[in-house]
């Protein structure tokens, strides 16, 4: 029988996620592109002898079609467990529990005394380096003494990258989860999500895994000090009472840090280790600058800052939380800028991080130069389009600042000059001769506007070689 090892669990989880070409996968997996089929083969092997269906590869993309219960039976296995999970398991469980014993936790997970003494000899590297201090226990254990700021800082980010990654799925025979399981975190998440909702903030996964990890760190220590000086809290004493009320099952501390936390998010202060928010800052500054987007607004740039810095945060902890996505063609251009600027910054990302940042990129890019494209000609060979009062209807409510004006296609051919200098842009749905009109592939609205958007775009990137 196969023996699975970690690249083939880092894969299994990918393709958990969506359909994967080779060369992403290796891109994520840090391995060889040409690696990627013998590890394909070796999980093939481990699933045929579970009974599983097999990897298949349609269109260059590898998929793995399995039910919910078999894809919990996958990860709740005993032996499909990272050694990246294995150490992250011993930390959090030492730090948690305030005591480890390395001969039970050699036969929980089943490996040899030289293997779980060398896992906690990495530990305690940590440790050392981090000023916690710890005592040895004869016959006993290990003993944590004293837990220092760092090490709290690092256990925070350890039971974060355990939620993501996760999905807050509760799983009974999955190690970490067995040292949580003191813990109520489905009603904690349901009540979180309630504050958050009324408030009209967003109940992502990074922030909803850090105050449930918060809520771990409360329990255990002094939690974090988020009080600002420079801000009035007095003036958010209904938002205190609504936390105190909802989290009654939770400690005084949780609740009044979770209270100085929210009142901080609201005024857009973000909570992101500095080396994180320094670099994000940096990266930012540099999109706007090659981007020219220096005046970009305050909720553009928070919502930016805040998506570098998550992705950052991904990437430095390997949290393997993505998404299959179809690239349109002028992603590649935008992608090409984005991997000059991480290197320039000594920064990397996950491929499909870089582009979620390009998505939101691109949309301030479009509301940022919008007024770029003022007057904009649909012709159409279809005679009925010409009275579809509907389509100018919908366009002049989702683009009110262009004006849009339909005329049958054969009238550009009489005076092609006349209508270029008159319009901005022009588009048919006859493929045609003339450079410079964009052929429509249907008469829906939101077709138009991608290809306006698109335009918009296009002539951004050529503004930039310039620059």
């Amino acid at each position: 029988m196969i023996i699975i090892n970690t690249t083939n669990i880092n894969i299994l989880k990918l393709l958990a996620q969506g359909q994967f070409s080779a060369e992403v996968l290796a891109l994520y997996t840090n391995i060889e592109k040409e690696s990627i089929k013998k590890n394909i083969l070796q999980i093939n092997e481990f699933l045929n002898d579970n009974n599983l269906n097999k990897i298949q590869k349609n269109n260059n993309k590898f998929s793995l079609k399995l039910t919910m219960d078999q894809w919990e039976y996958i990860f709740s296995r005993k032996d499909f467990i990272t050694s990246e999970e294995i150490s992250d398991y011993l930390f959090i469980k030492f730090i948690h529990n305030k005591f480890i014993n390395l001969e039970v936790e050699k036969n929980i997970l089943d490996l040899s005394r030289s293997s779980i003494v060398r896992y906690f000899q990495n530990i305690k590297k940590i440790l050392d380096l981090n000023k916690t201090t710890y005592e040895y226990q004869n016959s006993k254990g290990i003993k944590l003494i004293y837990l220092s700021e760092e090490c709290k800082n690092i256990f925070c980010k350890k039971i974060i990258r355990f939620f993501m990654s996760r999905d807050f799925k509760r799983n009974k025979d999955f190690f970490t989860s067995t040292v949580l399981s003191e813990y109520n975190f489905l009603d904690l998440l349901n009540n979180l999500h309630k504050i958050l909702s009324s408030n009209k903030m967003s109940s992502t996964s990074f922030l909803m895994a850090f105050l449930c990890a918060l809520n771990v760190i409360c329990n255990i220590s002094n939690g974090f000090d988020f009080k600002l000086k420079n801000i009035n809290y007095d003036q958010h004493r209904d938002l205190e009472k609504q936390i105190f009320k909802v989290l009654t099952n939770t400690s005084f501390l949780y609740k009044q840090q979770v209270f100085h936390f929210i009142v901080n998010l609201k005024n857009s202060k973000f909570f992101f280790e500095e080396d994180i928010y320094t670099n994000g800052v940096q990266l930012l500054e540099n999109i706007k600058i090659k981007f020219n987007l220096k005046e970009l607004e305050s909720n553009f740039r928070n919502i930016l800052l805040k998506k570098i810095c998550i992705s950052l945060f991904k990437y430095n902890n390997n949290i393997l939380k993505v998404k299959s996505i179809s690239l349109e063609k002028i992603d590649n251009s935008f992608l090409y800028i984005i991997d000059n600027l991480l290197e320039e910054c000594n920064l990397k990302l996950f491929f499909y991080d870089k582009i979620s940042i390009i998505n939101i990129l691109k949309k301030f890019i479009v509301a940022h130069n919008k007024n770029t494209v003022k007057n904009v000609l649909l012709l159409f060979n279809e005679i009925t389009i010409l009275d579809d009062h509907h389509l100018i209807n919908s366009l002049e409510s989702r683009a009110s600042h262009i004006n849009f004006h339909i005329e049958p296609a054969f009238l550009y051919r009489l005076n092609a000059p006349l209508y270029n200098q008159k319009y901005n842009l022009v588009l048919s749905d006859e493929s045609c001769i003339y450079q410079n009109i964009k052929l429509l592939s249907s008469y829906n609205y939101l077709n138009i506007l991608n290809i306006i958007n698109n335009h918009v775009l296009e002539q951004s990137l050529k503004n930039l070689k310039f620059n």
